[in-house]
């Protein structure tokens, strides 16, 4: 399904609560803060958005497909992953602001679809040495998507401490262990 290009209103719209989520929460945001902040009247607004949270699906939509666009491999997703935690960190506000407007499941959601695409093609090339089917593949990488996310989340609620990279380097050995062992074992094969 082919998704249209963002246009340069929706754009702006984003910039705007992206600059007001860096000062306070998106329960203290009303369209009407999105809509002086970047000189579009509500009407405008509300042509390309239902409410706030749309718009706030619509940007993590954006930069879900931003990363994933950069060409996940098997081979690069550890170091995409990295580089969005990198991205993350650099707008710690933003991100700690956005992490207390947003409840557990939308937060689990969009790292969920940033995530398990890679996490499929490694524990698809993974199960290919063990002859593990098209299941055990989803189930082995819905595991670890969400040890994964699970970690991240964790992270936010510390405040992006800057331990993430020894964290992150630690969780992705983990699961170059699991993918082996788990299709190992789910094959018949230990």
């Amino acid at each position: 399904m082919g998704e249209k290009m963002a246009s340069s209103t929706e754009r702006a719209l984003a910039e705007s609560l992206k600059n007001l989520l860096s000062k306070k929460t998106l329960n203290k945001i009303t369209v009407k803060d999105i809509t002086d902040n970047c000189g579009v009247n509500r009407q405008t607004f509300y042509y390309h958005f239902h409410d706030v949270y749309d718009l706030m699906e619509w940007m993590f939509t954006q930069a879900a497909q931003e990363y994933i666009s950069t060409g996940l491999s098997t081979e690069n997703w550890k170091n995409v992953l990295m580089g969005v935690l990198d991205d993350l960190v650099g707008e710690k506000q933003f991100i700690l602001n956005t992490y207390h407007s947003l409840n557990r499941r939308q937060l689990d959601q969009f790292m969920q679809r940033l995530i398990r695409p890679a996490l499929v093609a490694y524990a698809a090339e993974a199960a290919e040495k063990n002859g593990a089917g098209r299941e055990d593949i989803d189930f082995v990488a819905d595991m670890c998507t969400y040890a994964i996310v699970g970690i991240i989340t964790e992270w936010f609620a510390s405040g992006l401490t800057d331990k993430y990279r020894e964290i992150l380097e630690k969780l992705l050995i983990a699961t170059n262990g699991i993918l082996d062992f788990a299709f190992g074992n789910l094959s018949g094969k230990s």
